[in-house]
């Protein structure tokens, strides 16, 4: 059964159908099972409340897939939703002798849901919360509490914003945290508030996607703050399934990249770490890394400038069978950080994605860099930044010599090998914000000449 593309006469019959729903509603339990989908989203297209209480209520699949049936819904169609749920809470009998087993809320194709749940005889509701919850999911979350003996709330990925720790700890009362496998902190809390929602993190056991943003200090003795700093750290450690980490704006980080790497003891496939403060010891620490299935790898916004870059070279080394995406951008790197580097990405074997925009090279280390991806056969996407020459004594770009130097490089690259996606890019414009990008042609931004 395909739910994204119903035949057109599906489509058209079931247009038919719900526009008038007193007969909808009398046919229903003749219709053919492959008409129910298309039905249903056509009785959320026309508002057809009491038409979608009943078709969940006689939904013939074990899987309801909300989330992609239902596109905007009101306040009332999403209650007729729950309400329609309810029938099967209550009923001893299956109407087409297949049972209700779950109803996902997600608006996400090609992705199920398995289940985990040992309590097989509860239907289970299976979402994302993001916090502050909005209308519907405060909606969702009243229906849940007068029935959380009857269903399991499943919630997959939880997205945790601007809220009071009390509050987020409420919500969390109806969450069973084996259930979360992605988790987004953008909470603005303090680290020592971060440290007392860390018993509640080390309990997702399933968790393999974190993101972790916006941390601020706060009023802590040094003794008290190292402390809370170990604590968050360690965490990582208790996360055996963890794959993709994410971390940006958080100042502690500082100073502890080593001790944030010993902890991540299986290996991570994606590693992002953005607007943080970066040691020599920080830097120093990959080359200790020993992560040889990192697939992904990010650094943005880190001030990168007057370090040695050999350690970065050693771990770029130690993945260059595995590594498919690099990104170093805004890092205030020059032209002797990129030469370090010039020998690892030319093993880089898989790379398909190379972003080193926003930093300071030359033209001439540009070719440098463009003669080292000779061999690199996978590239699909690669984004460099305009060399320094096209740049006057206030920063500002001159369009000629912009145009003109990206041109050529990109005529040198085509000496080398084929491209798929090439991009030059300025740094962005001071008065309007957007960038000179240079591909096929120049594109200016959007200041007058």
């Amino acid at each position: 059964m395909n739910f994204q593309d119903p035949l057109t006469l599906l489509q058209l019959a079931a247009q038919s159908l719900v526009k008038n729903e007193t007969l909808a509603k009398s046919v229903l339990q003749d219709l053919p099972n492959d008409l129910f989908p298309p039905l249903f989203k056509e009785a959320n297209t026309q508002r057809k409340a009491s038409l979608i209480k009943v078709l969940v209520a006689q939904w013939p699949y074990p899987h309801l897939p909300v989330g992609l049936l239902m596109s905007n819904p009101t306040l009332e169609t999403h209650q007729a939703m729950l309400d329609g749920v309810d029938t099967w809470l209550r009923r001893r009998f299956c109407p087409r002798g297949q049972k209700l087993q779950v109803v996902d809320l997600r608006n996400v194709q090609g992705k199920n849901y398995r289940s985990t749940s040992i309590l097989k005889h509860r239907l289970e509701v299976v979402t994302e919360l993001q916090l502050p919850q909005d209308e519907y999911q405060t909606q969702l979350l009243q229906w849940i509490e007068k029935r959380k003996a009857s269903l399991q709330l499943c919630c997959v990925k939880l997205t945790i914003g601007t809220l009071s720790f009390h509050s987020v700890r409420n919500v969390l009362k109806f969450l069973q945290p084996e259930f979360i496998e992605e988790l987004e902190l953008n909470t603005v809390w303090s680290l020592s508030t971060l440290a007392k929602f860390v018993p509640y993190i080390t309990k997702m056991k399933s968790l393999h996607k974190v993101l972790l943003v916006r941390v601020f200090q706060g009023r802590t003795f040094p003794d008290t703050e190292e402390k809370h700093v170990s604590k968050v750290i360690s965490l990582f450690s208790k996360l055996s399934l963890l794959q993709d980490l994410t971390i940006e704006d958080v100042y502690f980080l500082n100073d502890h990249v080593a001790q944030l790497l010993r902890c991540l003891t299986t290996p991570l496939a994606c590693l992002t770490i953005s607007l943080c403060k970066f040691s020599q010891s920080d830097l120093d620490s990959f080359a200790q890394w020993n992560h040889s299935r990192l697939k992904h790898l990010q650094l943005r916004g880190l001030i990168l400038s007057d370090l040695d870059f050999t350690p970065l070279r050693i771990f770029l080394e130690s993945v260059a069978d595995t590594l498919q995406t690099l990104k170093i951008k805004d890092c205030g790197m020059k032209d002797a950080d990129i030469r370090v580097l010039l020998p690892a990405l030319s093993q880089l074997s898989q790379l398909t994605t190379i972003n080193l925009i926003d930093n300071d090279f030359s033209t001439d280390v540009l070719r440098e860099l463009l003669h080292h991806t000779a061999n690199l056969r996978q590239l699909t996407r690669e984004l460099y930044p305009a060399p320094k020459e096209v740049y006057d004594d206030s920063g500002y770009i001159q369009v000629e010599e912009f145009s003109q130097r990206c041109a050529e490089l990109k005529d040198t690259l085509f000496s080398i090998r084929q491209f798929k996606a090439l991009r030059f890019g300025s740094t962005a414009c001071y008065d309007c914000g957007q960038r000179y990008m240079h591909e096929l042609e120049t594109t200016l931004c959007e200041c007058p000449l």
